[in-house]
């Protein structure tokens, strides 16, 4: 992590916002940090060793900007054959890089990082954030100073400010609306989207985007062969980028086509002949085992036949048994400043995560943009080959997955539907923008914040209508779904003390992938077609073959319902909070959670609100309380 305070005014910085700033920066964390104080500026980042942050200073430019650099490059060699230096450090290398390309340098560098450099004389600073995804940068400035940090509680450790709850975020959370990327969890503070520079000046602050994944070129090859060949070619070449530097790898896997997928290019990067521990979260014993059509909640089955393809592989599962939503939340909210999306996922993620550092693990290999990749089921495929006039094209596909329904049901729903005029879509989907079943916001608050027509505004189809294009659904995905992975994976890998890499995320195949031609995806009714043909042969074909999704937090109901006491005493306790009351609908939580037992069925709103809404509302409320509970974190 890096982080900045700058006076304008070229005043030395006061030793006592040194210490409180390097302090909270390295808080909970096993690393040094390192500070360097020269006219006005205070520069700050994580070393590995205490020689190496006593020796530290900042990269600096041949025209003489200061430099901070935090993250990754995946491209680092390349890099320095181009530049024709030999520096093994990224903060070095991305400066001779900006030196010779000026902002080009954020499209040439590879990887996921976020950087700081200050102007020689110190009056602009330019920030800057990788594509798709990038560790954090959050500001704060006025005509005096600036302080930019990668955590916003070293913002606020500072003693400039204080933090202040954006009551707007709270809302948008609730309402799953992540859109709006700049929008942090503090009123005060403004968060760097990625894909973006800024430029910050004693009187502004200025942010412009220059990477916009739906405007990507397309890309068209020869043969259907083609796109496997190179797409297997970016995804190995994603891994080895992703593996460099480390010696224990680690994989959180699972049953599905990402996490397999790259298990098995893990090891052919490393020659097979590397151990790989793949850690699978399982249920916890008194789960009942049913499991809804087209799901299964159980993947060992799945894990095991893929390790007997490979004897490199060692697996183990895990259950987090005892632990809920809850685990460790109050350290991701130090550690993240952020309230966790899908709360209720925490648990088996915390302890995977434990357990790979427990076994001596250095990285840990996820698969979570697998998706929006290389395994894209093609989605928006429809109504984009209506809108172009592929209607043969088009007619068979509907065929193949019509199943019993006529084609004419299948043909409005599929291909017509997503291209409605928006105003004559919510009419008839009026019902699916209701709170009543899934949302813990109070209705009245919900009106008060706007969330339906800021949800609206942005793209933000709480009835998760179909997107009019693959490349509008896939751009929507990390808009939406990944606009907050830069600080809940950032407060993961502190408070766990190991970093993760997700190969399925390396930008040149995400950049193939949003490219090629949805047929590659869907074809013959065949569901993300590109991924089972990259992977013939490199994992069982039980997986290979499976249609249906796994299920994850599938034994939410055993969790919740060990806690379920305590929980309900906690909503009575938020519900004397004025505040408290007027966000959260607390009384429908009560009642539904009151009336439900492990063993019911039927109604799904209520089941709903107890495994969605109600982990999320504890969440929220408990962020809230974490940080108007203290102005020093």
């Amino acid at each position: 992590m890096i982080a900045l305070y700058l006076n304008w005014h070229d005043m030395p910085v006061d030793r006592g916002i040194v210490d409180r700033l390097t302090r909270s920066l390295g808080a909970g964390i096993n690393v040094a940090v390192g500070h360097h104080r020269a006219d006005g500026a205070l520069f700050a980042a994580h070393c590995a060793t205490p020689a190496l942050a006593r020796a530290w200073r900042p990269a600096v430019t041949p025209g003489g900007s200061c430099i901070l650099f935090n993250g990754h490059l995946d491209n680092a060699d390349a890099l320095r054959r181009d530049l024709g230096i030999g520096t093994r450090d990224a903060a070095t290398l991305y400066a001779a890089g900006y030196a010779r390309w000026g902002d080009a340098i954020d499209l040439r560098a590879i990887g996921q990082f976020s950087t700081i450099l200050v102007s020689r004389g110190g009056r602009r600073v330019r920030l800057a954030r990788s594509p798709l995804q990038a560790p954090p940068l959050h500001v704060w400035h006025d005509h005096d100073r600036v302080i930019v940090a990668s955590t916003a509680r070293a913002v606020f450790a500072a003693g400039e400010v204080a933090p202040q709850i954006d009551e707007q975020k709270i809302a948008d959370s609730l309402y799953l609306n992540y859109f709006e990327e700049e929008r942090g969890w503090y009123s005060n503070i403004t968060r760097i989207p990625s894909g973006a520079h800024a430029a910050i000046t004693p009187a502004r602050l200025t942010t412009q985007r220059y990477y916009d994944c739906a405007m990507l070129p397309d890309i068209r090859l020869k043969r259907d062969t083609d796109y496997v060949d190179a797409a297997n070619a970016l995804l190995l070449e994603g891994t080895k980028a992703s593996l460099d530097g480390f010696a224990r790898p680690a994989i959180s896997l699972s049953g599905g086509l990402d996490s397999q997928a790259v298990t098995a290019f893990a090891i052919e990067a490393t020659g097979g002949d590397h151990p790989l521990l793949g850690l699978t979260s399982v249920p916890e014993a008194g789960w009942n085992g049913i499991d809804p059509p087209s799901f299964f909640g159980d993947e060992r089955q799945h894990v095991a036949a893929l390790a007997a393809m490979y004897p490199m592989l060692e697996t183990e599962t895990l259950d987090a048994a005892g632990l809920s939503f809850d685990h460790k939340l109050s350290a991701m909210f130090l550690m993240a400043g952020a309230a966790p999306r899908n709360a209720m996922n925490l648990h088996w993620i915390h302890a995977l995560r434990a357990r790979a550092r427990a076994r001596g693990c250095d990285v840990l290999l996820l698969g979570a943009a697998g998706n929006l990749s290389f395994s894209f089921d093609g989605k928006g495929a429809f109504p984009s080959w209506f809108a172009r006039g592929r209607w043969l094209r088009l007619a068979r596909e509907l065929n193949a997955m019509r199943g019993n329904r006529s084609l004419a049901r299948v043909f409005a729903s599929q291909a017509l539907l997503p291209l409605t005029p928006d105003a004559l879509y919510r009419r008839w989907a009026r019902d699916s923008w209701a709170l009543d079943g899934w949302c813990p916001l109070d209705p009245d608050y919900a009106r008060e914040m706007g969330v339906q027509d800021r949800a609206r505004d942005m793209g933000h189809d709480i009835s998760f209508r179909a997107r009019r294009s693959s490349r509008a659904y896939r751009a929507a995905g990390f808009g939406n779904a990944m606009s907050e992975m830069g600080d809940i994976r950032q407060g993961l890998d502190l408070i766990h003390d190991i970093p993760s890499r997700d190969p399925t995320a390396y930008r040149p195949l995400v950049e193939f992938c949003m490219g090629i031609p949805d047929d590659q995806y869907l074809r013959g009714g065949r569901q993300r077609w590109l991924a089972r043909r990259m992977l013939q042969g490199r994992i069982p074909d039980m997986v290979l073959n499976e249609t249906r999704r796994g299920r994850q937090a599938v034994d939410w109901a055993v969790r919740i319902a060990r806690d379920r006491s305590a929980l309900i005493g906690e909503l009575a306790t938020l519900a004397k909070s004025p505040t408290m009351s007027r966000r959260l609908d607390l009384p429908k939580l009560r009642t539904a959670l009151e009336a439900w037992s492990p063993e019911t069925t039927g109604n799904g709103d209520n089941m709903n609100l107890i495994q969605h809404a109600l982990p999320r509302a504890i969440t929220a409320a408990r962020f809230i309380r974490f940080v108007e509970g203290s102005n020093q974190i």
